[in-house]
């Protein structure tokens, strides 16, 4: 079996684009792809579990909008935003606040996408 990219990674985009599905599934952090209209195409097994938003349906909806609203705020996706109108988003940033715990710690990386859109990569402290 290929070994699975590790969150530190500085190709981690990259390397998670030539992964299968099951393969994005099996990261031991969590994985979303993002298009550029902020439409979710990506929401990993990882991710659902982790966080606790479980098997709900995420595909196609919008990510800031219907299924995380709390993150559409200045310290999340404002850093995004910003780091967009600079170019290429490759952005590292610690923020407190899971579906499930509002008290969690996330460790977000975010990541341009090859094909334009973004990754989001998330790893619970």
């Amino acid at each position: 079996m290929t070994k699975l990219p590790d969150f530190d990674l500085p190709a981690l985009a990259l390397a998670v684009e030539a992964l299968p599905q099951a393969g994005i599934d099996a990261l031991p952090f969590g994985v979303i792809r993002l298009a550029a209209d902020g439409s979710v195409q990506v929401f990993s097994q990882g991710e659902a579990q982790l966080s606790g938003f479980g098997p709900r349906p995420v595909l196609g909806r919008n990510f800031f909008t219907d299924i995380a609203p709390c993150f559409a705020r200045e310290d999340y996706l404002g850093r995004i935003e910003r780091a967009q109108v600079a170019g290429k988003v490759d952005i590292e940033f610690g923020i407190c606040g899971d579906f499930d715990n509002a008290e969690k710690e996330l460790q977000v990386r975010v990541l341009s996408a090859s094909q334009g859109g973004l990754w989001i990569f998330t790893r619970r402290l």
